[in-house]
């Protein structure tokens, strides 16, 4: 299967043991793997909130010591569920921070300088990545997109599909003189993603958008690094089939 169904796969379920299989032999799957499945566990565990073992005898000890009518009125101002507010509050923090995570994930209106160095910081771990992957790897991924690389810049240690803002793109990683660049190639099928500037950056990383007939390629690096030059040598050697 592709990386793309893979990760589906993966965030539909975590445990799914034919992805446990496809990537034994793969480093950064299992990574991925590892990380959904601690996460899966994390979320489990919020949820599963024990009731005290004394819970009952404390409702009933409070209800025999008070009036009916003074009872009465404890229940209406002061609910049992608050004397166990603390790992409730927990569960539905987590709660909250998956919904927060998803809705900004998928309906957040970032644009795509924005987004992309949203999905470096995601990906970070793959910047430390050493192993080369081959041009004749690259191009079999990127002939699914129509396309094709000539050559590349420097060595690339990584190369998989993603979804770039709903669009199934090509996430390069090659290491220049400067540090490891990332290059996105997302092909031009939808306009949802292309607003913003051409030019993007924050305090730690710097990126170039380069708009094309059948794809934008999107190049982002350390700040300082003389980006429109990669931005040139990666646009020349692509070629679309």
């Amino acid at each position: 299967m592709d990386d793309l169904e893979f990760r589906r796969r993966l965030f539909a379920d975590p445990n799914d043991e034919q992805l446990a299989l496809e990537a034994k032999n793969d480093p950064e799957k299992q990574r991925l793997v590892d990380e959904a499945q601690d996460f899966d566990t994390m979320l489990s565990g919020a949820f599963n909130v024990p009731v005290p073992s004394d819970l009952q005898a404390k409702l009933l000890a409070q209800v025999e010591e008070e009036p009916v009518a003074k009872a009465t009125a404890k229940v209406v101002n002061i609910a049992w569920h608050k004397r166990f507010s603390v790992p409730i509050a927990s569960a539905a923090s987590v709660v909250m921070a998956v919904l927060v995570y998803f809705s900004s994930a998928v309906h957040a209106p970032l644009h795509a300088g924005e987004h992309a160095l949203e999905h470096v910081y995601y990906e970070e771990s793959a910047l430390r990545l050493s192993k080369e992957v081959t041009l004749q790897v690259v191009n079999e991924k990127l002939a699914m997109l129509g396309g094709k690389l000539e050559s590349m810049p420097g060595k690339v240690t990584y190369a998989t599909f993603c979804n770039f803002k709903g669009q199934r793109s090509l996430h390069l990683i090659f290491q220049s003189a400067h540090g490891p660049m990332t290059v996105f190639i997302v092909p031009s099928d939808s306009n949802d993603y292309r607003e913003g500037e051409s030019h993007f950056k924050d305090g730690r990383f710097a990126g170039s958008i380069n708009k094309g007939k059948y794809a934008d390629t999107i190049l982002v690096a350390n700040v300082g690094t003389p980006i429109e030059k990669y931005q040139g040598e990666v646009n020349n050697s692509l070629r679309w089939l």
